[in-house]
């Protein structure tokens, strides 16, 4: 039977441990349970990955490695939120911290 060993951890570490699974609790929730507007689905560079909560450049490596979809127009490139929510809840991983 497992029995968990919380003794040698001071209080910091436990809100810090605490902190770190609420974070990801909430990015499970965005993902799973975001509905979509049509008209708000097109999103910047800048709004896509403040939706992940992950920088510019990491999206771009995302978009480089052809692990996101996304659209080219006039030379500005654009995601649609459905479609990386979508890949989101397919590819957990992607999102972790």
């Amino acid at each position: 039977m497992y029995k968990p060993i919380l003794y040698g951890f001071t209080k910091k570490d436990l809100e810090h441990t605490v902190e770190l699974v609420v974070n990801r609790i909430r990015k499970t929730e965005l993902v799973n349970q975001t509905v979509i507007d049509p008209k708000e689905d097109r999103l910047s560079q800048k709004e896509a990955a403040k939706l992940f909560g992950k920088t510019e450049q990491c999206l771009i490596g995302w978009r480089k490695k052809k692990l996101i979809p996304f659209y080219k127009i006039a030379g500005s490139v654009f995601y649609s939120k459905r479609e990386l929510l979508e890949t989101a809840r397919n590819n957990p991983d992607l999102v972790k911290s």
